[in-house]
């Protein structure tokens, strides 16, 4: 339940609008500058099992956005440790979204990992692990297969700041280990329950996505398209004070259960010095 858990936890900030180096920022971010606040519950048949937090900040083209990820509840209880933090900063602009660079903190049972990124002009990036990290010859991922690929925040961002549809794309993710395609198809719009995601506004887009594995996995595990047969069902909604769809609500079958995730809170407001300091970082 642990790993399959956590996969299922940070799903749905992963597909938050997945986008790619040539989407238009057509609504770049405040010249003063605003910071929004997201977090996000997972349930297990009922019971809390995961959480996910982000904060976006944003000033200008300039973006820095923070997240991490726990377990609590039934699966902090009875599975092994497994938690989070990433950053992934760049700017936003009238060309697109231009990354520079990212990084994630895993932690599992006792041991822990970091994982840098910083991105070339050309689609490609260098890359720093900690301890140093070779795959098995069968597992490698080539420069090619990355080239133009997102670590995953950056990925579950880029959306949001393109300020695009997120559904009907095709999108790369590159996760430090695994090379993969996710595509997220529409499959209709529906209107939220009152009171469902507290700030969502106007009726959500539903979109199923599909991840195709490309390298980095063992032959018989490459040769299959996980999920395609029951796919994860995400919602996306503008919410007030932020116009930009934002994923506010996930459906995901497990083997262990259903797993639902919401969106629990959210604030939006102006950017403070500190906010500034903490983007300086």
């Amino acid at each position: 339940m642990g790993i399959p858990l956590a996969r299922a936890a940070v799903c749905l900030p992963l597909l938050a609008g997945l986008g790619s180096p040539a989407v238009l920022a057509q609504t770049p971010p405040s010249p003063t500058g605003h910071v929004v606040s997201l977090e996000y519950e997972f349930t297990v048949s009922g019971l809390r099992a995961f959480r996910a937090e982000a904060v976006m900040r944003m000033q200008g083209s300039r973006y820095v956005i923070d997240s991490k990820f726990s377990k609590e509840g039934i699966a902090a209880a009875l599975t092994a440790t497994f938690n989070g933090s990433n950053r992934a900063w760049g700017q936003a602009t009238a060309q697109g979204l231009r990354p520079q660079g990212g990084w994630s903190w895993i932690q599992f049972r006792s041991a822990t990992r970091t994982w840098q990124v910083s991105y070339r002009g050309d689609g490609t990036y260098g890359e720093e692990h900690k301890p140093p990290f070779t795959p098995k010859s069968y597992k490698t991922v080539s420069p090619d297969q990355k080239r133009g690929a997102f670590d995953p925040l950056t990925a579950a961002i880029s959306g949001a700041l393109a300020g695009h549809d997120p559904c009907d794309r095709v999108y790369p993710v590159f996760d430090s280990k695994r090379r993969f395609d996710v595509t997220l198809r529409r499959i209709n719009g529906e209107k939220l329950s009152d009171g469902e995601v507290k700030g969502a506004v106007g009726n959500a887009t539903v979109c199923e996505a599909i991840m195709k594995r490309i390298a980095g996995y063992e032959e018989e595990r490459l040769k299959q398209d996980a999920y395609e047969k029951n796919p994860p069902k995400l919602w996306f909604s503008a919410l007030d004070g932020f116009e930009r769809l934002l994923p506010v609500k996930m459906e995901m079958s497990t083997s262990f259960g259903t797993v639902m995730g919401r969106l629990k809170s959210y604030t939006a407001r102006p950017m403070t010095d500190e906010d500034r300091r903490t983007m300086d970082k």
